[in-house]
């Protein structure tokens, strides 16, 4: 069952009941999902395309949304019209958004919630990013003590989404298989990704720039976090399963 409409918890299909099992560990895409930063990006990619003398056009976000660091470079390129080097770019655009998420945290509605629960619950929490592992670090340091027991980023060496490579490794770090897992996603390439590695996939919506379509293999869509409880995820795996 996929769905592309956006779901509040009171609308999920299964009722939640003894037995159900919970997911053994819970995957979190980052920007966009984890944290609201998609706005960050978007003005640190203004600033260094225009810090290098080429134009904005609103349509950068949208096309940079949930791709790798070299991939957002190659995109923020061809919007500058004088050469600029690679690695310039990078430190610039990373040092802005780091800064940025370092002076105002950007946690996602009831994200911090949620991660107390599972953390509670002795429900391992992993993020599976796209940004370099300074930003990474920096939110797992902030999160609540023992929300994360790891990350995959960006440098880790591993096939970009849509390729399934960072969520398998995410199972790898956790000694799960990826079919018991959960992921949180916000992006095409990201929701791919986790339904390649076999894991039960719901779509974030309510952190996303206008037009992006959540076209992918989720069972369903939710706005956020806000009173979302374990039973709750027990239900996005059944769902799961049944898709499965």
């Amino acid at each position: 069952m996929n769905s592309n409409e956006t779901l509040t918890f009171a609308q999920t299909d299964l009722d939640a009941e003894e037995g159900m099992r919970l997911p053994a560990a819970v995957f979190w895409d980052m920007d966009g999902t984890l944290i609201d930063s998609e706005p960050y990006w978007a003005d640190g990619e203004r600033y260094v395309i225009e810090k290098h003398g080429g134009q904005w056009n609103d349509d950068v976000p949208l096309r940079a949304r949930g791709q790798s660091t070299p991939r957002l470079l190659e995109i923020l390129k061809e919007y500058i019209s004088e050469p600029v080097d690679t690695e310039v770019l990078r430190c610039e655009i990373i040092g802005y958004v780091i800064g940025r998420e370092k002076e105002t945290p950007c946690w996602t509605t009831g994200s911090l919630e949620l991660l107390r629960k599972l953390a509670a619950a002795g429900i391992p929490n992993v993020i599976v990013s796209a940004s370099p592992r300074a930003m990474v670090r920096n939110m797992v340091e902030q999160a609540p003590e023992g929300a994360f027991v790891g990350y995959v980023c960006g440098e880790d060496g591993l096939a970009a989404k849509p390729d399934p490579a960072p969520y398998l490794r995410a199972a790898e770090i956790v000694g799960a298989d990826p079919q018991d897992c959960l992921v949180f996603e916000d992006s095409k390439v990201g929701l791919e990704s986790g339904g390649a590695s076999g894991a039960t996939v719901v779509a974030i919506t309510g952190f996303t720039p206008e037009g992006v379509v959540f076209d992918g293999p989720q069972v369903t869509n939710i706005k956020d976090y806000t009173g979302l409880e374990l039973d709750d995820l027990a239900n996005f795996m059944e769902l799961g399963s049944i898709e499965r």
